[in-house]
């Protein structure tokens, strides 16, 4: 099946950013929140990041320059020239928004060939979502969840082609994190797979192409499955004195290689979104996965991360 529309429910940063790849790839694409307003806001979103993208894209040849300068590197104006010739140019962010529709109604969903839902993650939530949309997609649409932990079997079981449902999950933000995970629920037909592998076949986004990986339906699939243990890890470090959060942060950095230490990655993931998951963790694989007390602290203090203003670090002043 040849995906060329897309609908995207929830314009949050994740429905947002995966809405901005998708169109910086040519896809039309139509957003849905609860109402008109939350839309053009995912919409303002999806500008922001394309103009990022836009002076990350232009400053490339000079960046390149000066990094070759630092090397000794003498370029002539003609090297010079060719080298600043060579890159990409900026996109044209205007045209690209065209790509990109904003609705509050499920009924402009009727001729989309994909759904990616992205709203809260939650079991219910999702499940009500598919059992919902199924009045408005036609036959052959493929609805999928970006969930990163969730029961995608269960989703399927609500939605009115079970055989078309998928987990296609994007990491946050997706217009910069390449990975997607490709995960059929028990019902997924094979073909529903290879439509959606082919359809991210040489796509990219603001900074490389996509990657996908296909997993089997477990709790937290491939990444989080590894990394909430290490970040619950993490915690139990600081919660038995071994070091402070920045310490574990910078050791994780410098020692293990990681871009971001696990505190200041909950803190931009958002510590709410990882309790969560812990907790579905906990549900299906045992007490082991049992969230440490400080994340759910935080959780009921409001203090979840970069979003509330405050998490493992102070992020007001900012």
């Amino acid at each position: 099946m040849e995906i060329k529309k897309v609908g995207i429910v929830g314009a949050g940063a994740m429905g947002s950013g995966i809405a901005e790849v998708l169109i910086l790839n040519g896809v039309q694409v139509i957003i849905k929140d609860q109402n008109i307003q939350l839309a053009e806001k995912g919409r303002e979103n999806v500008r922001k990041y394309l103009k990022e993208m836009e002076n990350y894209t232009r400053n490339l040849p000079e960046r390149e320059i000066k990094r070759m300068e630092r090397f000794g590197v003498d370029l002539s104006p003609d090297q010079v020239k060719k080298l600043r010739e060579s890159f990409p140019s900026p996109p044209d962010v205007e045209k690209l928004i065209e790509k990109l529709k904003v609705t509050d109604t499920f009924e402009d969903f009727r001729d989309v060939d994909l759904v990616i839902e992205a709203v809260f993650e939650d079991q219910g939530v999702k499940n009500k979502l598919f059992r919902e949309i199924s009045d408005f997609l036609k036959d052959n649409a493929i609805m999928a969840s970006n969930t990163s932990s969730l029961n995608i079997t269960e989703m399927a079981s609500h939605y009115k082609h079970p055989e078309k449902a998928i987990v296609i999950h994007f990491f946050n933000p997706a217009y910069l994190m390449p990975l997607v995970e490709v995960v059929p629920a028990l019902q997924t037909d094979e073909s529903v797979v290879t439509s959606v592998m082919e359809f991210f076949s040489g796509k990219r986004n603001n900074r490389e192409n996509i990657v996908t990986i296909r997993a089997r339906e477990s709790p937290g699939f491939v990444v989080n499955r590894i990394l909430i243990p290490m970040i619950t890890e993490a915690v139990k470090v600081v919660e038995s004195g071994v070091a402070d959060y920045r310490t574990v942060d910078i050791g994780m950095k410098k020692g293990a290689g990681m871009p971001m230490g696990p505190f200041e990655l909950a803190d931009y993931v958002g510590i709410d979104i990882l309790y969560h998951v812990m907790e579905s963790f906990r549900r299906d694989l045992g007490d082991f996965y049992m969230p440490p007390r400080t994340i759910k602290q935080l959780v009921d203090a409001g203090w979840i991360g970069m979003k509330s203003g405050k998490g493992f670090y102070d992020h007001r002043e900012k």
